[in-house]
C-alpha cells in the first residue's frame, strides 16, 4: 500500500464492522470484501470470545481482513469510540453487521471523503422481501432503511468519518445513547453527525448510491416494531427533543403513501412512541 502518511486521503479507507452477530460476520464476508479497492476490512465483534467467534475470525484473516473479539459486550456507543481511537487519524467508515456493501457506494464515500467531507452516508436500501401489514414505509426508519419517497439522513448502518477532525474536536459517540443488551435505544448515530456538524464539518450525502440493509426476519414482527417505536420515544425524551420527536415520529408514521393502513399504524406506533417518551421523562 506505499508509506503511509499524516493526512487521512493518502491512508486506506478503513471499513470498519461493529458486529454482534457473529453469524452476519460470515454471510456477508466474501460479498462485502468483493466491494472493496484497497481498503482496509476490520471486523470487531462486541461478544465475549466463544469458539464460533474464533472460527469466523479465521475466516476474516484468510480473507484478507482482520477481526478482533472484544471479549465482552460494552455496547454500540462503546464499539464505535474503540474504533475511532484505533484509527485516530483515518477515514473510517463504519458498517453494521447487517448490511451488504456496493462497491458503488464505497467507492463513493471513499472520494468524497478524500475531496474533503468530514462525514457522509449513502441510501440504506430493504432488501427484497414481502413486508407484513404493519410494516409500511412509514415504519422503515424503525428497521434502518431510508424511504425512497424521502430524503436520506446520515444513519449509523453505513456511516463514513474523518476520524482526524472528530477527535480535533473532541467528539464520541454518546454512551447514554447505545443500544446495549436488551434495549433497543438508538439516535447515538444522528447525535454524533449532529456535533460533527455544529463543529463546522462538512457532510456528504449520496442518495443516489445504496447498500442493502438486511434484517433479521425476527424484526419484521409487530411485537419487535413496537419495542423499537418505544425506545425512540426514549431515545427522544433522552436526547432533550420529545415534543419535535413526537412530531417527527407522527409525520412519518402517517405519510406513508403506498398502505390504507397509515392512519391506524400512525395512530398505535405514535401511541408507542408517546408511551416511550413519558417514560423516559420520568427516568431523567
Amino acid at each position: 500500500m506505499g508509506k503511509r502518511k499524516t493526512d487521512p486521503a493518502g491512508l486506506p479507507m478503513v471499513v470498519a464492522i461493529c458486529a454482534f452477530h457473529v453469524e452476519n460476520v460470515r454471510k456477508h464476508l466474501h460479498h462485502n470484501m468483493a466491494q472493496l479497492a484497497d481498503d482496509e476490512y476490520f471486523v470487531q465483534l462486541d461478544r465475549p470470545v466463544t469458539s464460533a467467534a474464533e472460527e469466523v475470525a479465521a475466516e476474516v484473516g484468510a480473507a484478507g481482513g482482520t477481526m478482533h473479539v472484544l471479549g465482552t459486550t460494552g455496547g454500540l456507543s462503546a464499539s464505535r469510540n474503540l474504533m475511532l481511537a484505533r484509527w485516530p487519524n483515518h477515514h473510517v467508515m463504519f458498517v453494521d453487521d447487517d448490511v451488504r456493501l456496493d462497491a458503488k457506494a464505497v467507492t463513493a464515500i471513499r472520494e468524497s471523503l478524500r475531496a474533503g467531507a468530514h462525514v457522509a452516508g449513502t441510501r440504506l436500501a430493504r432488501p427484497p422481501l414481502p413486508l407484513p401489514w404493519f410494516v409500511t414505509s412509514g415504519q422503515f426508519h424503525l428497521l434502518g432503511w431510508h424511504r425512497d419517497d424521502r430524503d436520506i439522513k446520515i444513519w449509523g448502518a453505513c456511516m463514513a468519518v474523518d476520524t482526524a477532525f472528530a477527535h480535533a474536536n473532541g467528539i464520541s459517540f454518546n454512551l447514554a445513547l447505545s443500544r446495549t443488551g436488551g434495549n433497543l435505544q438508538s439516535g447515538e448515530d444522528t447525535t454524533f453527525v449532529k456535533m460533527m456538524k455544529d463543529a463546522g464539518a462538512r457532510e456528504q450525502l449520496l442518495p443516489d448510491c445504496s447498500v442493502t440493509h438486511d434484517v433479521d426476519p425476527a424484526r419484521l414482527t409487530l411485537r419487535y416494531l413496537l419495542r423499537r417505536a418505544y425506545w425512540q420515544g426514549r431515545c427522544e425524551a433522552g436526547r432533550g427533543q420529545a415534543r419535535a420527536g413526537l412530531r417527527k415520529e407522527w409525520d412519518r408514521h402517517r405519510t406513508a403513501p403506498e398502505s390504507r393502513w397509515r392512519l391506524p399504524l400512525a395512530c398505535l406506533y405514535g401511541a408507542v412512541t408517546g408511551w416511550g417518551v413519558l417514560h423516559g421523562l420520568l427516568r431523567r
